[in-house]
């Protein structure tokens, strides 16, 4: 089989455009004979574009026929004008069953900066979207991104995208979205379980509906799902392909994807949740968790099909060779993590197969300003640094949430801590991280080939698509406790070691410019990082600046849950009824104590005074979070030129109400303004709309 016959059984096509345009048949033409009726053939999941480069732009849609059929004949046509009087592709494709009716055509020598039109036609049915191609290197022209992540199906509505068009038609030409940067989470890979519940503003489960009227509820899984501990999960690739389908129907996302070229990474719930490598995390014992070698494969392959991607000849800077490719099936068998080397990168052969699988990290370049680099924070990863079986019977919120600091970085740094002469015991835990190598977020070859990215790049700006916060988030001290705490150990902060070594890469080789487009937390946030959070004199080397989810319940949320089954006391340091000084009575204190401490959130709690609080503040606790937002849904927009980069952080109104053509409307914009060369010189946040909790 040569390769264009393999691309073609697995979906994929390459067409090129014309150099001279060839007459279209236009909107108001008939074709003379069409045997079968309007309506026979539909595109259920809309169209899509990704990955837009100077000359090229893979091209996406999903075609279904009334009557069950193995092949689809389906005619693509690309123009540069939206009635298509002339067309620069004209080309016939087939979907088949073996990539579940999906077709993916890579169309390449397009013209750079231009906007192009596409439609798919099948019979006398059509579905029809736009695209643009990115900009030359050498392009000196100003570049705007939207990016986004976290869009669990049935706990919101996806009305952030509508609001990301509506804000879209407002803008002036020049500010107008060119791609949106897909952090993962696109789809979740469970079912009726805590991911799953939609909450009111006072966090009540509550039920959601679609436009149609229809439940917003994912149905049951074609092969009745694989279940441990109580979690329901996506098990084959048939149910992979379901929970596509399912997400990928909402009319917004759909309007979205049919409108911007989009970058895509994945997080962990296109696979399995807080996912390493090809492992699984659903219990807190690790002898009931098991590899996951054919749920990777599985997942791996529907992400494929689904998601608009150039991997294999993806290119990337110049001299810096590009590793990603295509998924290409392999056989595996679930296979226990064991032996010495089941900490960082496993080489159980099941577990190599089924990661190598697909290779998704790449760079993409936008103009002479903007690099956006797409990194891969699961495939690669080492085990979290505290095992999630010594947290059963310790005061933490949940495995990998509210970890104390000191046993993270002990444990991150593996044999090499304390002069590699690690402690037995840390904070009375056995150090069962003694005799295993650093911890990895991105394993040796995907960070050997950042390194190399943001070394070898020209352009201004290297935005990094990065799933997980890279920023330190901690959690001061409390009574009983007394050690802070990171607020998230799946994210950067679990992987301290490596952070430290990517950041003082960047500040010994004086690669300026770098900002962190982050994720996965549900959460906004906007922070300076650091070359080390531990130095006692740390200098500034990036920025980051976090969007939250597009729906998925917020981080806030997630710790007032937790927070019910604890003290009173300390239960109001997350959460406190504030109704009677004038406030919410669901005041997110959360924010008090990230930003100025446990002091401060203890005296609101007592007071409700937001100014008697602040003057109990710490200056020394997370002095590098230069905004927190705790409780939010929505999406982030970044203007990049040769000066500077500026982006905003839009919160939207809870997505729980009726989806509407006006979008959800916006609670708050909170804006940032980064000079070039000058990370420490980040400024903002200047607002609209409402203030989030302390700030007034």
């Amino acid at each position: 089989m040569n390769r264009r016959d393999f691309l073609r059984s697995t979906g994929w096509f390459v067409v090129g455009a014309t150099v001279a345009s060839v007459p279209g048949c236009g909107d108001n033409i008939v074709p003379v004979e069409q045997p079968e009726p309007v309506g026979t053939f539909t595109f259920p999941q809309g169209v899509a574009s990704g990955d837009p480069r100077a000359t090229s732009v893979v091209l996406w849609t999903r075609v279904a026929a009334r009557n069950v059929r193995d092949q689809i004949e389906v005619t693509l046509q690309v123009s540069t004008d939206s009635n298509f009087g002339t067309t620069v592709v004209d080309q016939p494709i087939t979907a088949t069953t073996s990539s579940d009716h999906t077709v993916r055509v890579l169309v390449t020598d397009l013209t750079p900066n231009t906007a192009y039109f596409y439609r798919f036609t099948v019979g006398q049915d059509s579905i029809t979207g736009q695209t643009r191609s990115a900009p030359d290197a050498a392009a000196d022209v100003q570049v705007n991104l939207a990016w986004v992540s976290c869009q669990d199906y049935a706990a919101g509505n996806y009305g952030a995208y509508r609001q990301m068009i509506v804000d879209d038609d407002a803008r002036a030409d020049a500010d107008k979205i060119h791609v949106v940067v897909h952090l993962g989470d696109m789809i979740y890979e469970t079912r009726a379980d805590g991911f799953q519940t939609a909450i009111d503003e006072e966090f009540r489960p509550i039920a959601l509906k679609n436009l149609d009227g229809t439940s917003r509820t994912i149905a049951a899984f074609p092969s009745g799902g694989g279940e441990r501990a109580g979690v329901t999960f996506a098990a084959t690739v048939e149910d992979y392909r379901h929970l596509y389908r399912t997400f990928l129907s909402d009319p917004d996302i759909q309007a979205a994807r049919a409108r911007w070229p989009f970058v895509h990474i994945w997080d962990d719930h296109e696979f399995t949740d807080d996912c390493w490598q090809s492992q699984a995390n659903y219990t807190d014992d690790a002898t009931l968790d098991e590899g996951d070698q054919t749920r990777k494969v599985a997942a791996s392959q529907a992400w494929f099909e689904y998601i608009p991607a150039q991997l294999t000849g993806a290119g990337g800077v110049t001299g810096v060779p590009s590793d990603a490719k295509d998924f290409a099936a392999v056989e595996v068998e679930d296979a226990d993590f064991t032996g010495p080397n089941a900490v960082n990168f496993v080489d159980e052969p099941n577990n190599v197969a089924a990661v190598g699988a697909m290779t998704i990290y790449r760079s993409l370049r936008f103009g002479k300003h903007v690099e956006l680099v797409m990194t891969d924070e699961r495939s690669y990863r080492s085990d979290h640094a505290i095992p999630e079986e010594l947290t059963q019977n310790a005061l933490f919120f949940a495995p990998r949430n509210a970890l104390p600091l000191p046993i993270v970085n002990i444990f991150d740094q593996g044999r090499t801590a304390n002069g590699n002469s690690p402690p037995a015991t840390v904070l009375g835990l056995p150090n069962v991280r003694a005799t295993s190598p650093v911890g990895t977020m991105l394993g040796a070859k995907q960070k050997a080939w950042w390194k190399a990215t943001m070394q070898g790049s020209d352009a201004t700006w290297k935005l990094w698509g990065n799933e997980v916060p890279l920023t330190r988030m901690l959690i001061q001290q409390i009574p009983g406790a007394p050690v802070d705490r990171v607020v998230d150990g799946d994210a950067w902060d679990g992987y301290p070691t490596e952070r430290n070594e990517l950041m003082a890469f960047l500040k010994t080789q004086s690669i300026k410019n770098v900002v962190a487009l982050s994720g996965d937390i549900h959460s906004s946030f906007a922070s300076v990082i650091l070359d080390n959070f531990d130095s006692a004199t740390p200098q500034t080397v990036a920025c980051e600046l976090i969007a939250p989810g597009i729906s998925s319940n917020s981080l806030f949320s997630f710790f007032e849950a937790a927070s019910r089954a604890l003290p009173a006391g300390l239960r109001s340091l997350i959460m406190v009824d504030a109704s009677a000084g004038g406030l919410s009575n669901f005041e997110e204190n959360l924010n008090m104590w990230l930003a100025h401490g446990t002091t401060s959130a203890g005296a609101f709690a007592q007071s409700n005074s937001i100014a008697l609080a602040l003057s109990f503040a710490d200056p020394t606790i997370n002095p590098h979070l230069k905004y927190i937002d705790t409780n939010s849904q929505g999406y982030g927009f970044v203007k990049v030129s040769g000066t500077q980069l500026e982006g905003t952080i839009v919160v939207i109104n809870r997505p729980i109400r009726a989806p509407s053509e006006n979008g959800p409307g916006i609670l708050r914009t909170a804006t940032f303004t980064i000079p070039k060369d000058d990370a420490a010189g980040m400024t903002g946040p200047v607002f609209t709309g409402k203030k989030p909790f302390p700030l007034t």
